[in-house]
C-alpha cells in the first residue's frame, strides 16, 4: 500500500455517498471506456456534474445481490478455509487516491499466505474479489463464450483490477454466484495487466478535465434517450437554436422519414399477418403448428378504473429459434 491512497470508513451510507460523489469508482470506471453494462459516460458526467441525481431507490437486482453478498461471502469462506477473509463490503470502507480522483470499496479483501491446491500456488498474498449475483441463464449467455470458457465482462475486470489498485492487491478475481436450482461459485482470477490502470487515471484526469471547462462528453444515442428526455424535460419556450448550417440535421431528418415509411408499411404488414393467423384460429385459443410449437390466442381480461372492464384475446407467437 502506498501513501496516497486513504482508507476512510464513512459514518453512514449518506457519507459513503458523499464520498464517492467526488470521484469515479471502480464500479463506474468502464463508463469512460465505453464497456459499462448499465452506465455510459454521458450519463457519468450529468451524475457527476448534478445535472441529474442518480436514483437511489433499490432495484430488484441490486436488492438480490446485497442480500446474497453475506451468502456468497459464507460460500468462498467455505470453498477456501485456509484465507483470511474480509467481507469490505459489509462495512462499506472505502479506498481512495485523491490525486487521480478514483475510489472504490471492495466486496472481499483476502490474506491469503497459504495455498490449498496447485491451482492456488499464484494467488498467494493480498488480494481482492469481486461477488456479482448472477441469473443462470444471463450467465450463460453474457459470461460464457462461444467456446465455452468463462469470460468476465469487461466493465468487471476493470472493476476488480481498480480495487487491487487501490488495496494495494497483489491479484484479483471475480466471484459470480450463479443462481439457478442451486448455487454455484467459480473464482475467476482477473490477470493485472501493467498499464491498466495508468489507462485508468488518463481517462479520469480526461472526464474531470471535460467537467472543469463546462464540457461534456458524446451522448450514446442508442443509449441515453431517457437521459436525454430527462435533463431537457423542461426546455426554454423563449431559447432556440439556428441549426441551418448542420448538414447532420438535415441526413438525419431524411433518415427518419424513410424509416417512419418502413416502420407504417411493416406495421400494416403484421396486422395483415395477424389477421390472417385469427381467421385460422377462429374460436380456439391453441394452434399446434410444426415443429411441436404452437400459437396461442387467449382471452385477457383488462381491469376497469373509470371505465368498465373488459376482455380481448391476446395473440402470442412461438419464438423463433
Amino acid at each position: 500500500m502506498t501513501g496516497e491512497i486513504e482508507i476512510i470508513r464513512p459514518k453512514d451510507r449518506a457519507a459513503w455517498l458523499r464520498l464517492r460523489k467526488q470521484d469515479v469508482t471502480a464500479s463506474q470506471i468502464g463508463a469512460l471506456f465505453g464497456e459499462h453494462e448499465y452506465t455510459t459516460a454521458f450519463e457519468l458526467w450529468a451524475v457527476k456534474t448534478g445535472r441529474v441525481a442518480r436514483d437511489e431507490e433499490e432495484s430488484p437486482a441490486m436488492q438480490r445481490g446485497r442480500l446474497l453478498e453475506s451468502v456468497a461471502v459464507a460460500l468462498l469462506r467455505e470453498q477456501y478455509p485456509l484465507w483470511e477473509i474480509e467481507h469490505n463490503a459489509a462495512a462499506n470502507i472505502y479506498y481512495r487516491d485523491p490525486a487521480a480522483r478514483l475510489g472504490g470499496t471492495p466486496d472481499v479483501i483476502v490474506s491469503n499466505d497459504h495455498w490449498q491446491d496447485d491451482e492456488d500456488r499464484g494467488r498467494r498474498g493480498r488480494g481482492v474479489v469481486q461477488i456479482k449475483s448472477v441469473e443462470a441463464s444471463i450467465f450463460r449467455r453474457k459470461w460464457i463464450d462461444e467456446e465455452g470458457n468463462v469470460e468476465v465482462p469487461l466493465w468487471i475486470a476493470l472493476q476488480a483490477t481498480l480495487e487491487a489498485y487501490l488495496t494495494g492487491a497483489e491479484w484479483a478475481a471475480v466471484a459470480p454466484l450463479v443462481i439457478g436450482h442451486g448455487l454455484d461459485m467459480p473464482l475467476i482470477d482477473i490477470p493485472l495487466v501493467s498499464g491498466v490502470v495508468d489507462a485508468m487515471k488518463a481517462k479520469v484526469a480526461e472526464f474531470w478535465q471535460m467537467v472543469a471547462e463546462g464540457r461534456e462528453p458524446v451522448a450514446d444515442y442508442a443509449r441515453d434517450g431517457a437521459l436525454l428526455d430527462r435533463l431537457y424535460a423542461e426546455g426554454d419556450e423563449f431559447h432556440e437554436v439556428d441549426l441551418s448550417a448542420d448538414n447532420r440535421v438535415a441526413h438525419l431528418i431524411s433518415e427518419r422519414a424513410v424509416l417512419a415509411d418502413d416502420a407504417r408499411a411493416a406495421s400494416l404488414e403484421i396486422q395483415q399477418i395477424d389477421a390472417e393467423i385469427k381467421s385460422k384460429l377462429g374460436q380456439a385459443h391453441i394452434a399446434h403448428i410444426a415443429g411441436g410449437k404452437k400459437i396461442t390466442w387467449k382471452p385477457v381480461k383488462r381491469t376497469g378504473f373509470y371505465v368498465e372492464p373488459t376482455t380481448y384475446r391476446q395473440l402470442r407467437y412461438p419464438k423463433e429459434n
